[in-house]
């Protein structure tokens, strides 16, 4: 097993020798199942994460990611599939099991050329056969735009995701107002319209029907720090609502960033044309919360969710407060999480220390203590690590994590980074187990391949 590590990490090397880097960050596949895995988010904010992440959606999966108190996630270039050149862009992602078998392969391809522009998607698991996932034709223009595939949320002005599904959809755009007409697959179809202007506050609606007659449709109102939305599906008994918001962006903005969404509803189903994350749909009430103020060197974040099922049973809710003070060569911070589910809770003190030998914590270290009756049943995890840079730009970070005091297996993690200028970008996750200590065997690896042109 020695030998297949030392090829693996000699594929690592070689790949950093190919590719030159400039630090680049996003959230992948990898990065949410890790979160997950490591009790950094639930199953219900890994599922809002792959949602967003498979839907292409990279600036909204940081943004949730952000928000869940993860890491700052910025992304150093941004693909671009408008103007009148030849374009295109192309993403592979594979992942392999602890065998060395493929557990899962992601691939996309974008064209684009003048107004029109392509894009399909495969993903295979396991030893099946690579299938379309995505595939989607549009054209673009100043007045009027058609599309044709898979449509999604964006198309009709939603906040809430909508069911995959393959159709097509024409929308005029005469400004201040826009209007459209769609029809999917399974023989409905509908208008979608919008009035307003994305500086001031936006105003959508649609429509969806059938020969049986209606079928869902939603109103909303948005403007650059609010969100509200109503839902109805003829399945439901009664409306769902949707609110979201954000602190405002800009130069002139107060130090201090909010971010709070909602879901509210009393359905004992919420079948029907809107795709919703699976704890709304147990829960009436849904929320989660961030608020970060920076006060120089200071930074404090609040971390508030509750969750409350249909059946009136015991309400979840997660609050966690932190604090963290970066200077120049070094940063320490410190916080305390609590978690509640009916009368019971249990706390999680967290403790963080980084050393900057370059641009970013070269040296870090995080731990985690959960009180219980005993010391012999304290929950514990540590996290040393260091991050490098290697050549001029490409890094390499390897962490460490010890559990206890159950006899949980060492975990060793190698990411690199690697960028070629903005057109090219590779992403390597690497994950060893030990138990007790002794025969270190792979347990997990994944690769990401960027490039545009």
């Amino acid at each position: 097993m020695r030998r297949d590590i030392g090829i693996i990490l000699g594929i690592l090397l070689a790949l950093q020798g190919m590719l030159w880097s400039a630090e680049r960050e996003s959230v992948s596949v990898e990065d949410a199942f890790w979160a997950y895995d490591d009790g950094k988010i639930g199953e219900e904010d890994l599922e809002e994460l792959l949602r967003l992440i498979e839907a292409g959606d990279g600036e909204e999966a940081c943004t949730e990611w952000e928000a869940l108190g993860l890491e700052p996630c910025q992304k150093s270039w941004t693909e671009r599939l408008d103007g009148l050149n030849f374009r295109g862009a192309f993403q592979e992602a594979l992942s392999l099991d602890s065998a060395g078998n493929l557990r899962n392969q992601q691939m996309r391809l974008a064209l684009g050329l003048w107004r029109i522009s392509g894009e399909v998607r495969f993903k295979s698991q396991g030893a099946q056969s690579p299938t379309v996932q995505y595939r989607r034709l549009q054209y673009k223009g100043r007045r009027f735009s058609f599309a044709a595939g898979n449509l999604s949320s964006i198309d009709v002005g939603s906040a809430v995701a909508l069911q995959k599904r393959l159709g097509g959809i024409l929308t005029v755009r005469l400004k201040p107002l826009t209007v459209g007409a769609f029809a999917w697959e399974d023989s409905t179809a509908g208008f979608h319209t919008a009035i307003g202007s994305p500086k001031n506050i936006q105003l959508f609606g649609m429509g969806n029907f059938s020969l049986d007659g209606f079928r869902g449709a939603f109103l909303r109102a948005k403007n650059s720090t609010a969100d509200v939305q109503v839902l109805y599906s003829k399945h439901w008994n009664t409306p769902l609502l949707y609110v979201s918001g954000t602190s405002e962006k800009g130069k002139n903005s107060l130090p201090l960033r909010l971010r709070f969404r909602a879901y509210l509803h009393k359905n004992d189903t919420l079948h029907g044309i809107f795709r919703l994350p699976k704890i709304v749909e147990t829960h009436r009430a849904v929320g989660n919360s961030t608020v970060q103020i920076a006060l120089g060197d200071l930074n404090l974040r609040l971390l508030l969710s509750v969750a409350v099922p249909l059946d009136t049973g015991k309400a979840r809710s997660v609050a966690e407060i932190s604090c963290l003070r970066r200077q120049e060569y070094a940063s320490l911070g410190m916080g305390t999480r609590v978690s509640a589910v009916g009368e019971d809770f249990s706390t999680t003190l967290l403790m963080q220390s980084g050393i900057s030998l370059f641009k970013k914590d070269s040296l870090f270290a995080e731990w985690r203590l959960t009180p219980r009756h005993s010391l012999k049943t304290t929950l514990y995890e540590i996290r040393p690590g260091f991050s490098i840079p290697i050549e001029e730009a490409v890094r390499a970070t390897v962490l460490c994590i010890l559990r206890g005091p159950q006899k949980k297996p060492l975990v060793v993690r190698l990411e690199t980074q690697m960028t070629f200028s903005t057109k090219l970008y590779g992403k390597s996750s690497l994950e060893l187990r030990s138990e007790r200590f002794q025969d270190l065997h792979l347990w997990r690896f994944g690769f990401e391949f960027d490039g545009m042109w």
